[in-house]
Formats: C-alpha cells, sequence, structure tokens
C-alpha cells in the first residue's frame, strides 16, 4: 500500500494547482513537514533542469522546467534565426532546455516533428509556421498529442485559440497597419509618383497576404505610384536577390522596392549592388539587425522592428507560464505584438537601445509564473478582436468559435497596456503600433 508520504509526492507531481503560488505554498508546507518532494517534484526528474539564481524569489525549483522546442522554416534565413536565437536566450533564463527544429516549410515534416517531440518526453513547441496550412496543421496535430503550442504571424482567417486548448497563443504584430504606414512612408519619401517594384514573401503565409493588403490601401491615396510585382521572394534573401535581378530588364526605370520582409530587402540590395544601382527607396519588414545596420547606413530606408527574438520568447516564456498552471484568458491568448517603425532618424539609437548579442530584455520578468503580482511584457501587446482583424474576410474554411462573444478584450488591453512598464523598448512606447 502507497504511503502517505508517497500520495503527497504523486499529489505534487500531478494535480493541476489554480496559481503557481498555490503550488509553491504546498511545497513550502511538505517541506516545513519534512516531507522531501525533491526538484522533480512537479515535473519528469528527466526533464527538469536546476533554475537560475533568483528565479521566483525563492530558487525557482518548484516549477515545471520540461523541455520546449522552437520550430523554424529555415535558419538560412536571419529572422528565422534571430526567433531562435531569443527563444534560447529566454528559455536559458528560465532554465528550460530548448532545442530548435527546421521545417523548411514541409508541412509533412512539421507535423512529423510534432510527433518527434512527443516521443523525446518534450511538453510544448512554439514557433513561425510558414503557411496558414502548416499553422492548421501543426496546431492539430500538438492538440491531438497533448503538446502545448504557441505561435506566431501566420494562422487561418477565424481560426483562433478557442478552436484547441493546446495552442495556448497566437501572437503576430498588425501586418496590415504597417505595410500600410511603412508605403505611405515610401510613397511620400519619393515624391508621391514613380514605379516602385513589389517582392512578395511565401504564397499562403497570413503576414504575406497582409503585408500586400496594406501596400494595396496605401496605394488608393497615390495615384501616380504603379506596382511592378516580381516573383515571390520567400523570405529569404537569395530568393528576392533573384527575383529583382529577373524583373531589372522589364522595368526601364523604378524608384524603390517593397520588399515583403528584412531577408529580401537585404537580398534586393545586394541584386542592386551587384548591378552598380544607386538612389532607390528600399523598405522591408521585422527589424533584422543587418537591415536596422542598412538604416544607419543609408543603404534601406524603413523597416518595422517587432524583434523577432523577442517574439520568441515572449511565445517560450507563454508555455512555461502554462505548464505552471497560470491560465490565460481568451483575449491574451491572441495578442498583436508592437512594432516599432525604424528610421534614418532613429537607427542609431534602436541599435544602441535594443540590439546587442545578448538581447536586453528581463525574461523573468515577462513570467506570470515567476512574478504573477508584477510581470512585464517589456513591449505593447494589444488583443485583437477577430471581428476587426478579419473583416472583409469570408468565413468559409473556418468560423468564428462562439467563446469570442464573453471575451472581455477591453479589460485585457487595459492590464496588458498597464503591465508595460519598463524594457529597452519602454521609451518608445508611445510610437510602438500594435
Amino acid at each position: 500500500m502507497a504511503s502517505n508520504e508517497s500520495r503527497i509526492v504523486d499529489f505534487a507531481r500531478n494535480a493541476r494547482f489554480s496559481h503557481p503560488t498555490s503550488r509553491r505554498s504546498f511545497l513550502a508546507a511538505m517541506g516545513a513537514a519534512g516531507i522531501a518532494l525533491g526538484i522533480g517534484a512537479c515535473g519528469s526528474d528527466s526533464d527538469s533542469s536546476a533554475a537560475p539564481a533568483g528565479a521566483g524569489g525563492s530558487g525557482g525549483d518548484d516549477l515545471v522546467r520540461k523541455s520546449t522546442f522552437s520550430q523554424v522554416t529555415t535558419l538560412s534565413n536571419d529572422f528565422f534565426v534571430a526567433f531562435n536565437e531569443g527563444g534560447k536566450q529566454a528559455m536559458a533564463a528560465l532554465g528550460v532546455k530548448m532545442s530548435t527544429l527546421e521545417d523548411q516549410g514541409n508541412v509533412n515534416t512539421a507535423i512529423g516533428q510534432v510527433g518527434n517531440v512527443r516521443t523525446s518526453g518534450g511538453a510544448s513547441i512554439f514557433g513561425t509556421p510558414a503557411t496558414e496550412a502548416q499553422a492548421a496543421a501543426v496546431t492539430k496535430a500538438c492538440q491531438s498529442a497533448g503538446i502545448l503550442y504557441a505561435s506566431s504571424y501566420t494562422a487561418p482567417a477565424w481560426y483562433t485559440p478557442a478552436d484547441a486548448d493546446k495552442w495556448v497563443r497566437f501572437m503576430t504584430p498588425p501586418s496590415v497597419k504597417i505595410a500600410e504606414a511603412t508605403a505611405r512612408a515610401m510613397f511620400e519619401k519619393v515624391g508621391g509618383s514613380g514605379t516602385i517594384i513589389h517582392v512578395p514573401g511565401q504564397k499562403g503565409s497570413s503576414a504575406d497576404d497582409q503585408r500586400t493588403a496594406g501596400l494595396n490601401a496605401a496605394l488608393k491615396d497615390f495615384p501616380n505610384i504603379k506596382i511592378v510585382t516580381a516573383s515571390p521572394g520567400n523570405w529569404t534573401s537569395e530568393d528576392a536577390r533573384t527575383s529583382l535581378t529577373n524583373i531589372l530588364p522589364s522595368v526601364k526605370d523604378f524608384v524603390g522596392v517593397f520588399a515583403q520582409n528584412d531577408s529580401e530587402a537585404a537580398g534586393v540590395i545586394a541584386a542592386l549592388d551587384a548591378q552598380r544601382i544607386t538612389g532607390k527607396i528600399v523598405v522591408g519588414f521585422d527589424g533584422n539587425r543587418q537591415n536596422i545596420e542598412y538604416i544607419a547606413q543609408g543603404k534601406q530606408y524603413l523597416t518595422s522592428a517587432t524583434i523577432g527574438g523577442l517574439t520568441a520568447g515572449l511565445l517560450g516564456i507563454t508555455v512555461f507560464d502554462v505548464l505552471n498552471d497560470v491560465e490565460f484568458s481568451l483575449p491574451e491568448k491572441f495578442i498583436s505584438q508592437g512594432a516599432l517603425l525604424v528610421t534614418p532618424e532613429s537607427a542609431d539609437k534602436v541599435l544602441s537601445t535594443v540590439y546587442a548579442d545578448k538581447l536586453p530584455f528581463d525574461w523573468q520578468l515577462m513570467s506570470k509564473a515567476l512574478h504573477p503580482d508584477d510581470w512585464d511584457p517589456q513591449t505593447l501587446l494589444n488583443p485583437i478582436d477577430p471581428n476587426e482583424f478579419y473583416k472583409g474576410v469570408p468565413q468559409d474554411e473556418y468560423k468564428l468559435n462562439s467563446a469570442w462573444a464573453s471575451a472581455d478584450i477591453a479589460s485585457v488591453r487595459t492590464t496588458y497596456a498597464d503591465a508595460f512598464k519598463s524594457g529597452p523598448l519602454f521609451e518608445f512606447k508611445d510610437s510602438l503600433v500594435a
């Protein structure tokens, strides 16, 4: 017959506590009673690890620290490299082991990786699916496998975390808003007339569709701007370089290039340099460090910095918090991340205050499990109203879940805006678009 002590240990390992502090209080009481539960009490011994010094204020050794996985398309893309590195830094700060998965934008590969995560004992995945089809497939695979999933940028219209309880967060910059603001700034810079070459991203990606929509929205007010669309750059420098090189012979004159992300913008700049073409206005998105350096040097005009590493860190911290019994409301799970429009005037300042080999964020402070009373996302996070976000998009394949009818979006917006009190982006708080 199991002893009382073994029953208590089993309860500590498997019970669902309503709040992380409840778990800590329980473990503290058991320790006072002389019952040693050990570091692995709240997770399997094989994938728990010692907490970093000072985590949680009590050593943090009572928290679940199961291994997690960062899933990206390819590490040959600067954005995905930055995303992965930020996730790694955040997880290291929380004492969580992280491994990287490259799916090459292949749906079957991505689904297979979910099975491998389950087999290896991993508890969660966070990442950036390449297409809407992949986003839906991975979400559903994680749901079936019982693995927590947090994702960014791409998801099918009207499909939200209300449709899958293991999908604990979707985070995206407001791509249409940002793209429209970027396009307007670009059109004004070129004097309101001329030909712009548009290098799209990857077909089937929400971010690609939304950035194109923002470009077209701005175009309505600039009748003297002509858009010539090149072949997709597929989010990579090499494909974008090839795309621009191939279209240049058919474009007699142009004033700038609207690249769908910063890796593509880098490829565009390389193609222009190779052809010795100067004086063209180039814009991109994502805020890769190299591109902000290009802006400071005058090679690129604009980017919108969401900071991929910060996105990954926030997603990784979300799955960590959920594993430690933090409950997120529906509006917290479907959220927009603030983006900073970086200009030639602000590039040096952004580089010196935000970008470094080690990102200057307090990752532990972002965690509700570690800081239940004073957590700080250190950026502007704004809950998305799907009725506004997908306005005009038919509810065909997916329909909005009825759970949204009772979602208190307004109060969550206020809570998150008030919680943002520190970090390197705080001085830009009023300039962030979310």
